[in-house]
């Protein structure tokens, strides 16, 4: 092998692990791809979205959670009744039953970071950190995407009037 052929080897392999490095694990719970959209100046709040798996044979509780760019994490679930969204923290978490996958994207179960201290950018990582009942704290990055960017579709904003 030339040693053109094996540094380029040897990059791929270096850029093999940052590609796969959005994937976490806390005990049984798999952390797939957690995102959050960039923030318009001066916005208060933001919000955090992931997919987590339990592969165990027992439940387990996503009971909280720290992001360096928020004063606090909480763990919410959206509702529409009567064509009202309704936004509501979950005080005793989010369960994850055995075998369960839950997806926590818009209009669903979400991760509200509050009391921002920095815009958040598109490009951006923040660093963040996870806590289930069982599995414990496992940190993570949350990947900036654009304003009305990655999976799912956020209210429109001239919508959030109907949010309680």
């Amino acid at each position: 092998m030339s040693l053109k052929a094996a540094l380029i080897a040897a990059a791929m392999a270096l850029a093999a692990p940052a590609a796969s490095a959005h994937e976490y694990k806390a005990g049984a719970v798999e952390i797939g791809h957690p995102w959050a959209r960039a923030t318009p100046r001066g916005a208060s709040v933001a919000a955090g979205y992931l997919k987590l798996t339990n592969t165990g044979s027992t439940p387990d509780r996503l009971v909280g959670g720290t992001s360096e760019a928020a004063g606090r994490v909480e763990i919410h679930e959206m509702t529409m009744t009567d064509g009202v969204m309704h936004m509501r923290p979950l005080k005793d978490g989010l369960e994850l039953k055995p075998g369960q996958t839950v997806d926590l994207k818009s209009g669903s179960f979400h991760l509200m970071m509050v009391g921002l201290k920095q815009q958040l950018q598109q490009g951006q990582r923040i660093k963040g950190t996870l806590i289930f009942e069982k599995a414990g704290p496992v940190d993570i990055e949350y990947q900036v995407e654009g304003i009305g960017g990655a999976p799912g579709a956020a209210p429109a904003s001239n919508q959030m009037h109907n949010m309680h």
